[in-house]
């Protein structure tokens, strides 16, 4: 590889993880409003965050033809891109594999964190309602079966 050919890798990278990074920003925010109990923000930010979750993944698919297009595998893992990359910029790729691992880890745990204290919210809520000699709303989904809780996988970076 040469170092004309990292520079243009490092510079996708860098916009990639942007793109990472700005998930990890929007769900930082989305906790706290979790946390403040602000509905309001919270169904108006859906598009919002569905936008970011279709720009990672229009990135990944272009990533997938920027590096068809360099003569690169799309398949290549990260290490092994490094390990080929000129010692000149080893350690800056190093770097970017580094922030995004770093931003996926986050975007999992904030995922999980948002999921678990939504839970424990409505299940207090439940309690409360119960307590009070009443019974909750029930809600159905598109099919018509009734709905308790979300049981899905915890959050779409779970897939990645």
């Amino acid at each position: 590889m040469t170092i004309q050919l990292a520079d243009e890798i490092i510079a996708y990278m860098e916009k990639y993880n942007d793109t990472y990074r700005d998930m990890v920003l929007f769900l930082t925010e989305k906790m706290a409003k979790v946390m403040d109990d602000d509905l309001l923000w919270l169904l108006e930010s859906v598009d919002d965050e569905q936008a970011l979750i279709m720009k990672i993944q229009s990135q990944e698919n272009n990533r997938v033809v920027f590096f068809e297009e360099l003569g690169l595998d799309e398949n290549i893992k990260a290490k092994e891109l490094i390990e080929k990359a000129p010692a000149e910029r080893k350690m800056k790729l190093q770097m970017i594999y580094d922030d995004l691992t770093g931003y996926i880890a986050r975007i999992r745990k904030l995922n999980a964190g948002i999921t678990e204290t939504v839970e424990k919210k409505l299940s207090v809520q439940e309690e409360l309602v119960r307590g009070a000699g009443m019974t909750m709303a029930e809600t159905y989904n598109g099919y018509g079966a009734k709905v308790k809780r979300t049981t899905g996988t915890k959050g779409f970076i779970g897939s990645v």
